[in-house]
């Protein structure tokens, strides 16, 4: 038996019949489909977690926004067997387009260097969904923000895997990275303008990670 998992910007299902998935998903925009040949791997997917293994290593991603700052904060913390090894924090490079999500995809990206620069193999641990869906191509990217991610991340992606997670729900290390990223805007409002030191020239924003 195979179990098809479709997602709509409307609703989000699982059904065993292929004729049933073709009803569902002919002519309806932004659809996303695929198969499985478990229902586990299919709740799992609708979920935004890959179906592939976990690792022991795991990196939490995340981002924050205030409407009274034009940057998105971001954090990152590496955890193994539970502990801490790294953590890294601080403000986009531009200011933000789409509020705290700037933030998450920007993390997201620093997440995937640190790996990549310690010869190391991971899961990002997010709770923002187009951190997967977009480096997996299961997305497909119209904001700027968004295509500058795919074009850094692609390339740098290798074996490392995606797992979401809820936000606010008191996980430790989501909750910890969450403040990292609302500590970095904190800090940064009380330094000179950003934009000084962002490559800003004649009015032209630098829309560049």
């Amino acid at each position: 038996m195979k179990y098809y998992a479709i997602k709509t910007p409307q609703f989000e299902k699982i059904v065993t019949n292929w004729d049933e998935c073709l009803g569902l998903i002919k002519g309806v925009k932004g659809v996303l489909y695929k198969s499985f040949k478990s229902l586990e791997e299919a709740q799992n997917w609708l979920k935004g977690v890959s179906e592939e293994a976990d690792t022991s290593l795991h990196v939490y991603v995340d981002g924050s926004f205030s409407p009274d700052f034009p940057y998105s904060g971001w954090g990152l913390v590496v955890v193994e067997n539970d502990q801490e090894l790294y953590r890294l924090g601080g403000v986009t490079p531009f200011p933000a387009m789409s509020r705290n999500i700037d933030g998450e995809l920007f993390a997201a990206l620093k997440a995937l260097e640190w790996l990549n620069e310690h010869q190391k193999v991971g899961t990002i641990c997010h709770d923002y969904e187009g951190i997967a869906r977009f480096a997996k191509g299961e997305w497909k990217a119209k904001s700027t923000v968004a295509l500058e991610y795919i074009k850094k991340v692609r390339p740098i992606l290798g074996e490392n895997k995606f797992k979401k997670v809820d936000a606010h729900t008191g996980h430790q290390w989501n909750d910890l990275v969450d403040q990292i990223a609302k500590d970095a805007i904190i800090k940064a409002k009380s330094e000179p303008l950003l934009s000084e030191k962002k490559g800003e020239k004649d009015g032209q924003i630098q829309l560049e990670f």
